[in-house]
């Protein structure tokens, strides 16, 4: 199983928000395990069976619908249709958008004008806070976090390269020295 993990950014520009005190940058990650992935064309999967197995964990940072201004971790089981929801969608095995639509009260969300998020292609986020008064979207990028490199043993420093050259020399003349004596 290869793990891999990734970070959700999502941009609000004031241009595109009813209110410029939400605009700002928004993060979050996930991560799946690309066990069952082809990596050749398009492809989906979810936290269950019913398309690909593999999404391991989803977070993402957003505001409290009701008053806007706490900072709230959603995470998949928020998704209006969980656990068939999530669906995260790959090209050629690189994650490319996030199907997560999170609606309290199952009210409609931002498709019926009432509080909510949602991540839909092409790359788009959007958002409905405070019942529906302020609302707007943002651009998505997701990217795959780097693994940290293999250590790779550091070669020892020239002095203490030096010293164990000197004490095999030793060792060398202190046996020469034994077998000259016998």
């Amino acid at each position: 199983m290869a793990t891999i993990t990734g970070t959700i950014k999502v941009n609000v520009d004031v241009a595109y928000v009813t209110d410029p005190k939400f605009a700002g940058v928004y993060t979050g990650d996930f991560s799946y395990d690309d066990t069952h992935l082809t990596k050749v064309g398009e492809e989906a999967m979810t936290i269950n069976d019913r398309i690909i197995p593999g999404l391991l964990s989803l977070n993402f940072r957003f505001l409290d619908f009701a008053d806007g201004l706490t900072p709230v971790t959603y995470t998949a089981s928020d998704d209006l249709n969980f656990p068939d929801a999530p669906v995260l969608a790959f090209l050629n095995g690189i994650p490319s958008q996030f199907g997560f639509q999170v609606a309290p009260g199952n009210d409609g969300g931002v498709w019926g004008g009432n509080n909510g998020f949602m991540f839909v292609d092409p790359g788009t986020f959007k958002f409905v806070l405070r019942n529906g008064t302020i609302g707007g979207e943002g651009s998505v990028t997701l990217e795959i976090n780097e693994s940290p490199p293999t250590p790779v043993p550091e070669n020892a420093s020239p002095l203490a390269s030096l010293l164990a050259f000197l004490g095999l020399g030793g060792v060398h003349f202190w046996r020469k020295s034994r077998k000259g004596n016998n």
